[in-house]
């Protein structure tokens, strides 16, 4: 207890001494605000030709004993208005810079704690085999990695961004690139490539502009090739603003084979049940050798859409090691030299081009599907053909052997019409791993790809939206 009463005494002595070394400072610093105010006012009084400069000095005094704070200092801090604006800008850039970099191993962390939560859950039942859990969890591993690229890129380019690297209005990304000539060929490019394929408009947006709607019919016509005519034409107007854009070229793959599964697989094969329903008569009579399915289009065109369908899967396929990565680099500072001087430059080609393999993500292994497929289905349509040349068929004329020359004559009769068509029914329906490439947000993560359109200048700018409208006050 004296222990305790000592403490207790002691403090308040030591409270007892602040406040009086308080009082005297209160005391001494109204003093001395008082003492430069009067000399303000006796030299106003004085009326002397400097008054106003040596008035400045006096009240500057005043501020500084009021606010307690050297303003000498401050300025060479940094602060002030002569200061401010230079400094301030490369402090705060040093800070975004620091907060971006800080953030990443933040980020893996979060990662890699979503990715065993996921296993985890996949594999929580305990009746699964073992092979089917290491299955699934493998399957896993490969779609977050798949997923960190995605959001490292994502962050990537918003570093960019709001370092002053990347252009970041949708004003200012429409105005990249020359204007063509009015009425050249690069002016009809800009145009068809800006209403098809938009750097500033969504889904929702597209479907407000006839002439989107226009392009998108004329692509899902099977009939007379025209729709591989019109994916021909839509390569080459990408291909002709050299080098190409990676994330375009994936998109068109994507839409081309997307576009054959729904044309010529789903709505062929309706026209194909409804031909069959209706070319059949009651008492086991037919048309079908005139009116069924395939059995009047001309071959040409059968071929057309047949072949074409995988020749320019392939050629699009092939300029993907030549792409760019328009989105988040389209820089407007330059880059540091020193900064990539350990970086490894990547494979060129004999023209000088850039040769990089890892372009199109987990796109590139539907390549070798892609080719199996179109072997398939000509394997299909062979064996169709064999069946008709060699009368295969219950009924009707005896069977016996086809060879070749029979099986080339087949091919100009109904029969091989109908092989024809149901070989691009088949082909269709095998392009439909590419389909699941589509659903939207799972596209940029397995391909590795950033989303991209083109402005009315016909150049490939990073895609983005108009801010949304303030709303009106009630």
């Amino acid at each position: 207890s004296r222990s305790m009463s000592s403490t207790f005494g002691a403090l308040r002595d030591l409270g007892g001494r602040l406040a009086e070394t308080a009082q005297q400072r209160g005391s001494q610093g109204r003093d001395a605000l008082q003492t430069h105010l009067q000399t303000a006012q006796d030299t106003i009084q004085q009326g002397r030709t400097q008054v106003y400069t040596s008035l400045a000095g006096r009240l500057n005094n005043y501020m500084k004993d009021r606010a307690h704070l050297d303003y000498t200092a401050l300025a060479a801090a940094g602060f002030g208005v002569p200061a401010v604006g230079p400094r301030w800008a490369q402090a705060k850039h040093n800070a975004q810079k620091m907060m971006f970099d800080m953030g990443a191993p933040a980020r893996a962390k979060v990662m890699f704690a979503l990715n065993c939560a996921t296993k985890s859950a996949a594999g929580s039942d305990p009746d699964m085999c073992q092979c089917v859990r290491s299955r699934v969890e493998d399957l896993i591993d490969v779609f977050w990695n798949d997923l960190t690229t995605f959001t490292e890129q994502m962050f990537e380019d918003q570093r960019n961004l709001t370092l002053g690297k990347a252009v970041g209005t949708v004003e200012e990304l429409g105005k990249l690139g020359e204007a063509p000539m009015t009425c050249g060929p690069m002016w009809w490019r800009a145009r068809i490539l800006y209403h098809l394929l938009p750097y500033d408009r969504s889904f929702f947006g597209n479907i407000k502009d006839p002439v989107w709607w226009i392009l998108t019919l004329i692509s899902l016509i099977p009939l007379y090739g025209i729709r591989v005519i019109f994916f021909a034409l839509i390569l080459l107007l990408i291909l002709a603003g050299h080098p190409p854009d990676e994330y375009q070229l994936v998109s068109y793959i994507l839409g081309f084979k997307g576009s054959q599964f729904i044309s010529s697989g789903v709505i062929q094969a309706i026209v194909a049940a409804v031909k069959y329903y209706l070319c059949v008569h009651p008492g086991g009579t037919h048309t079908c050798d005139a009116d069924g399915p395939g059995a009047n289009q001309d071959l040409a065109s059968g071929l057309v859409d047949f072949v074409g369908s995988c020749l320019l899967t392939w050629l699009a396929f092939l300029w993907l090691p030549q792409s760019v990565r328009s989105a988040g680099l389209r820089e407007v500072v330059e880059k540091d030299p020193a900064a990539d001087v350990d970086a490894a430059a990547p494979p060129r080609t004999c023209c000088g081009g850039v040769n990089d393999a890892e372009k199109g993500g987990r796109l590139r292994g539907l390549l070798g599907w892609d080719v199996g497929s179109f072997l398939l289905s000509c394997a299909f349509c062979c064996l169709l053909t064999y069946i008709d040349a060699a009368h295969l068929r219950p009924g009707g004329i005896p069977a016996g052997k086809a060879d070749w020359k029979g099986m080339y004559e087949d091919m100009n009769t109904w029969e091989g019409h109908t092989a024809i068509f149901w070989a691009r029914v088949f082909y269709a329906f095998l392009s439909f791993p590419f389909v699941v490439f589509l659903i939207p947000g799972l596209s940029s993560i397995l391909t590795h790809t950033t989303a991209t359109g083109y402005n009315r200048n016909g150049f490939c700018v990073p895609f983005m939206l108009h801010p949304m409208p303030e709303e009106k006050s009630k």
